[in-house]
């Protein structure tokens, strides 16, 4: 009935498993959720870290960051960006103060000028058990042991881990970690979720059983997708969650 997509990321296996129909709308249908206040700081505060981490390691300071900042915001026109939000959660000056708050916080986690990372936006292609996976990873360094340590920035909340376990929090990263084992024969041996807002800094060490396991749930979301692909049906997963979708309205679960 439905045609498959042609690889999966591990923001979409998420997706699939938080709730089928959303995947179906984003996925299958092409649905495009607008950007929100939360996703422009997001991207916002990862392009200029990208681009901070670029400068030699003398020059990373506090300073530099803001200059950076500046230097990104004009070039990507993220004023008009944000200007345009159908929901803002401020004014500029608002939202400015709170990526620069992610930014500078960055320095309670680690110090940035003692930090050489090996990569940045790493575009990744793997199969992983029959499975054709793609994503970016956001930062990563290769130890002098050789061992991998994958980064990504988080401008959130940190998750209540009353909703949310610490292998589903890692979840994304540990499938990163299965994908440069395959494609690169790299091991992963630390998983870092860098919560800037709160300038925390929450670390996993790799393991093959918690890698067995991510593969495990590639390989059953994946044929999960295909049947339902095949079959047309895809459930709804009712949560409180469903007050936060972006496709409520138009959603089977709530048009009854």
């Amino acid at each position: 009935m439905f045609d498959p997509p042609a690889y999966l990321s591990p923001s979409s296996i998420t997706t699939f498993r938080e709730c089928p129909m959303k995947y179906k709308f984003s996925k299958i249908d092409k649905i495009q959720e607008p950007p929100t206040w939360f996703t422009h700081l997001g991207t916002f505060v990862h392009e200029v870290l990208e681009h901070f981490y670029q400068l030699e390691a003398s020059e990373r300071t506090v300073d530099t960051v803001r200059t950076t900042a500046a230097a990104c915001w004009k070039e990507s026109d993220w004023e008009a960006q944000v200007l345009a939000l159908t929901k803002p959660m401020g004014s500029i000056a608002d939202f400015k103060k709170a990526a620069f708050e992610c930014m500078t916080n960055l320095w309670s986690i680690e110090d940035p000028q003692q930090t050489e990372l090996s990569g940045m936006e790493h575009e990744v292609l793997a199969n992983i058990d029959g499975v054709q996976l793609k994503g970016y990873i956001d930062r990563f360094i290769i130890g002098d042991d050789g061992n991998v340590i994958i980064s990504d920035y988080k401008t959130g909340a940190i998750p209540n881990p009353r909703f949310k376990s610490e292998d589903d929090k890692f979840f994304q990263l540990l499938v990163y970690a299965l994908m440069l084992q395959e494609a690169d024969q790299e091991e992963t041996s630390k998983l870092q979720l860098l919560y800037l807002k709160h300038s925390a800094n929450h670390e996993m060490t790799v393991t093959p059983v918690r890698l067995a396991v991510a593969r495990g749930v590639i390989v059953e979301t994946k044929e999960l997708i295909d049947k339902a692909c095949e079959t047309g049906e895809f459930s709804c997963n009712i949560s409180k969650l469903c007050d936060w979708c972006f496709h409520k309205s138009y959603c089977p679960a709530h048009t009854k």
